[in-house]
């Protein structure tokens, strides 16, 4: 927009509102680029009703260029209720900015949930800063070194000591470990440097998970890569890694230096090094779920002597039979070649999918055989010989009298893929479809057969009544995972150690 229009557009968004609300409302936006209601609402004098008429008149005068609405809610694990609505800086809001004397003010270029969901997290951190009235830096550069730079989330000044590094992270799983490690290793480098910038040596990690299950699998996660980190350094770190939940800082603040003890935890533990390298036992580790299926499982037969059942008998024993299945539960009917399903299935599909693909991964990276997936996945069936011999067989039942067609080796890829998942307990249904898919459905024009897989989020918590659920991004990775895996056993037969897919 050319200058002339920018100044209309200040004035007429004035003369609707009454006065200049918007400026401190574009301001705020600008931080994180990210804000919501509750916090937009905090600015002095900015009520409900004052931003209603706020959010019409610019609806009106520049529709969804000023500021907008998230389409889908940002979650806030650990808080009851309905998140507030998020909203982000767009074009013409920036352009607004940078005419009233904000040169750096940029649209919010934001996109995922877990994106959004951490830039709304640092503002608030911000914001509850400046209340406790402590200079803070947000998400600026930190030069160090030679040429280096960190850019940490949040540098607050503390009341008693140097300014001291904050990081607000959200829920992490082993895929995540290279790109935490990296992490890691920068803030060390910083810390190893002799004429760095005064920081406290302690680098503050707030999670945004309430205490429980995904709370320990994420703090196993740092602990496992500062272990990792610590072990390149003879086993010592210049820094100290503390981390506590997000809510229970907002909730009551700490700004000490050094942290209280009792409330932070260390992620940094020595009795991982000598042990590094190893999965650590966590909530549902796949281990775990799968010595849960070597219990042996009661016998339902009927007593031999019973032929013949009327009808309403035959109702009343298999009421009966309900009733003691709903007593015992469903580990009952488990056996090993019948187990439970469990949601760690999905967590080691992941392990094996970033093995060659992290989510960090180089152009490079990207282009190269998954010579580390397929190694994991062979290894996957070596554990599994019930699976990898059923695999085969299915595969290859029937195949010399066949004539292949599109129909039948979709066919007999979803018999494949249907027998995998029953193995592990689970079926296509509703809430998890796993489709075997011709070359004209595939949305990459790749031109050959392939899997498709759609989650409900909620499949990914098991049966635990967990508060947090899964965001879209942490879904689609998930999805990707069992796609890959899925696939490679017709892709990579040969490799997996599996007979020749006889139409691949």
């Amino acid at each position: 927009m050319t200058t002339l229009d920018l100044t209309a557009l200040s004035a007429a968004l004035t003369a609707r509102c009454g006065d200049a609300r918007w400026l401190p409302v574009l301001e705020r936006l600008a931080l994180t680029g990210v804000a919501d209601r509750s916090q937009l609402l905090t600015l002095p004098g900015l009520t409900a009703d004052k931003f209603e008429t706020l959010c019409q008149a610019a609806q009106d005068l520049a529709p969804g260029q000023l500021f907008a609405a998230t389409t889908e809610p940002i979650p806030r694990p650990g808080r009851p209720g309905r998140p507030p609505t998020v909203y982000t800086l767009d074009p013409v809001g920036a352009a607004l900015l940078r005419r009233h004397g904000f040169p750096d003010a940029q649209p919010c270029g934001l996109t995922t949930v877990t994106q959004l969901a951490h830039a709304r997290e640092m503002l608030a951190l911000y914001l509850l800063a400046q209340a406790a009235g402590l200079p803070v830096a947000l998400d600026r550069p930190l030069p160090y070194g030679t040429e280096q730079t960190l850019r940490p989330d949040l540098l607050v000044t503390l009341p008693a000591g140097p300014p001291g590094m904050f990081e607000i992270e959200q829920r992490a799983d082993v895929t995540l470990l290279r790109r935490i490690r990296e992490s890691v290793r920068h803030k060390v480098a910083f810390f190893q440097t002799p004429a760095g910038p005064p920081c406290s040596p302690t680098v503050r990690v707030l999670i945004n998970l309430p205490r429980g299950a995904l709370w320990e699998q994420t703090l196993a996660v740092w602990q496992r890569a500062v272990a990792g980190v610590a072990a390149e350094h003879g086993g010592a770190l210049p820094c100290r890694w503390l981390a506590l939940p997000l809510l229970e800082f907002l909730a009551q603040p700490d700004w000490s230096a050094p942290p209280d003890a009792e409330r932070w935890t260390d992620l940094f533990d020595p009795a991982l090094l000598p042990t590094f390298g190893t999965v650590p036992a966590q909530p549902g580790n796949p281990a775990r779920a799968a010595a849960s299926h070597q219990q042996p499982a009661t016998s339902l037969s009927l007593p031999a002597a019973l032929h013949r059942w009327s009808v309403p008998d035959t109702h009343l024993i298999l009421c009966a039979l309900w009733q003691h299945l709903q007593e015992h539960g469903p580990a009952l009917l488990a056996t090993p070649e019948r187990p439970l399903a469990h949601p760690a299935f999905f967590m080691t599909m992941q392990v094996i999918y970033a093995a060659s693909y992290p989510s960090d991964e180089s152009p490079w990276e990207a282009a190269q055989q998954p010579h580390a997936s397929l190694y994991l996945l062979r290894r996957y069936l070596d554990l599994h010989p019930p699976l990898r011999q059923a695999l085969s067989q299915a595969v290859t039942r029937g195949s010399s009298s066949i004539k292949w067609s599109t129909p039948l080796v979709t066919h007999k890829m979803q018999v494949v893929v249907d027998l995998f998942l029953r193995y592990h307990g689970l079926h296509t249904c509703g809430s998890l479809t796993v489709t075997a898919i011709g070359p004209w459905q595939q949305p990459d024009d790749r031109g050959d057969f392939g899997v498709r897989v759609r989650l409900h989020p909620e499949v990914l918590l098991g049966a635990a009544a967990e508060a947090v659920v899964p965001t879209p991004e942490e879904v689609a990775a998930a999805e990707a995972a069992l796609t890959w895996v899925l696939t490679s056993l017709f892709a990579y037969s040969h490799e997996l150690g599996l007979k020749q897919t006889p139409f691949w």
